[in-house]
């Protein structure tokens, strides 16, 4: 099932919002080159976005300035939905990161979000298009870069598919855990 939406203020935009089959999710899914098994998708959401025009001197366009705040705030209603809320702070910061990214160095006409739940895992990927591989920064005192310092951090396991078009991270689900005879 794809939505289209119509851009208002008070809403977020997004050309495109695919659903998990249950909501419309794609099942025949595959996951980013290199991501590691994690585990039969249960739910999951794609949103992709057409990129504005880049401003003058390739700056990220005002419009597109936006777009890390609406993907924080469709990744915390899914998450929240999907009875996950331990996973939110950790998963906005990592969206935020990875989207400004792929709108700062990206070059593909269309940036895509995707967010999806496994059995044991929260998987995140980010498709920018474009062939620009990111790279952590030259050293401390480097101007740019301390995002994927951040993922590296945040994240259980992260990596770039081959294309370099996608960036994705993985976070541990907190499952509870089964009681231990005495």
């Amino acid at each position: 099932m794809r939505k289209n939406q119509n851009s208002t203020p008070a809403e977020p935009h997004h050309d495109h919002a695919t659903e998990h089959p249950s909501t419309g999710f794609a099942r025949d899914y595959w996951p980013a080159a290199g991501l590691p098994a994690t585990g039969p998708v249960v739910d999951g959401v794609e949103v992709r976005f057409r990129r504005a025009q880049r401003a003058s001197g390739g700056a990220v366009a005002g419009q597109d300035l936006r777009r890390p705040g609406q993907m924080r705030r469709i990744g915390r209603a899914y998450l929240r939905r999907w009875g996950v809320p331990e996973l939110v702070d950790t998963t906005c910061l990592l969206l935020s990161e990875l989207v400004t990214n792929s709108l700062v160095h990206g070059e593909g006409e269309t940036v895509g979000v995707r967010l999806y739940l496994t059995p044991e895992h929260l998987c995140v990927e980010v498709r920018d298009g474009g062939p620009w591989v990111p790279r952590p920064p030259a050293g401390p005192l480097a101007q740019h870069g301390r995002g994927l310092l951040l993922v590296d951090a945040l994240a259980d396991a992260w990596g770039i598919a081959e294309d370099g078009g996608c960036v994705w991270c993985v976070l541990r689900r907190n499952l509870p855990q089964p009681e231990t005879p005495r």
